[in-house]
């Protein structure tokens, strides 16, 4: 599925060709003006699609295992209003254009910092991080993120500072090139290998706290290392594309279908759920109108919404069965 959605991306578009000519393409082989297309303009889109599907998917996952909570998120860390409040203050000072993804990543990153020690409890070696404590935390400073915008741009902002924040927060690929791919690649596929190599954690973390703690775990330091992994891959995601929702959701729920079981083999099934996701998505918003381009985040709520309801519909059955 990972294959056939990443020659479709490389195919279709205002220019239409067949993976015949598109693959070889890849290699230097082929017309000049289509060589362009492929690696200026296609390529490094699809693969920032297929990131920041892999980054929020799994971000999701470790998440959903660390609270218990199939229906926790990555925004709800404190990423996301973060990241959109400090664009917004990029925007309002007039920074150069090519430093928003990296604002979005201080700001996302130094909001979810202060949602951790928000949501800490105790001292010394009985100290952890309350997971409830940490979304209600996340979901509060996302409030007071959002107020402060809606304030603060119509007060110093201009309409067109007011219109490239909203395109921003609607989410999209579009002109995404090289130059900013590499780096969010850079912190997003560190903090995937630290996701991975905590598999044995989640799975202890999931049996509870205390029964982590009486197996040798040291339970704080476990979980404020997959915080910081999640943390990262979501404000690496939220960097590139603005704000993509429902991939953190679905992602997980479909890995878990394909794997029922073991860690490292969910995270990992997460991730490709989240690519395939990312990358329909986007192909959709490039060609269902043609000559315009649909917000992937807006499209992506579109579509995800009423595949997460059925799901959730699905576990809901499954309960009541019980």
């Amino acid at each position: 599925m990972l294959l056939a959605a990443f020659t479709a991306n490389l195919c279709l578009g205002e220019v239409n060709l067949s993976p015949l000519q598109a693959w070889p393409l890849l290699y230097g082989q082929g017309d000049e003006a289509n060589l362009q297309v492929i690696r200026e303009i296609r390529l490094p889109r699809l693969l920032s699609a297929a990131l920041i599907g892999l980054a929020l998917s799994t971000a999701g996952y470790l998440l959903q295992k660390l609270s218990r909570n199939q229906l926790a998120d990555p925004y709800l860390t404190g990423v996301s209003s973060g990241a959109a409040l400090g664009v917004a203050a990029a925007i309002l000072i007039g920074l150069d254009l090519s430093l928003v993804p990296l604002i979005a990543l201080i700001g996302g990153a130094a909001t979810s910092l202060l949602v951790i020690v928000l949501s800490s409890r105790g001292g010394g070696s009985t100290a952890s991080v309350s997971i409830p404590r940490l979304l209600l935390s996340g979901i509060a400073l996302s409030s007071i993120a959002s107020a402060a915008i809606n304030l603060v741009m119509p007060v110093f902002g201009t309409q067109t500072m007011a219109q490239g924040l909203s395109l921003w927060l609607l989410g999209g690929l579009s002109g995404r090139n090289w130059s900013e791919l590499v780096p969010a690649a850079c912190y997003t596929l560190p903090a995937l290998a630290v996701a991975l190599m905590s598999s044995k954690q989640l799975r202890l973390l999931s049996l509870g706290e205390e029964a982590a703690a009486s197996l040798g775990l040291d339970v704080r330091k476990s979980q404020l290392v997959i915080l910081s992994a999640a943390i990262t891959l979501t404000a690496g995601a939220v960097s590139l594309s603005g704000l993509v929702g429902f991939v953190g959701l679905i992602g997980p729920h479909l890995a878990r279908r394909f794997v029922p079981e073991g860690e490292r083999l969910q995270l990992a099934a997460a991730a490709l759920c989240g690519c395939i996701l990312t990358l329909t998505a986007d192909l959709g918003a490039r060609i269902i109108l043609p000559g315009q381009e649909l917000p992937l985040g807006s499209l992506m709520a579109v579509v995800g919404g009423p595949i997460f309801i059925y799901l959730l519909a699905q576990s809901l059955d499954r309960v009541v069965e019980r």
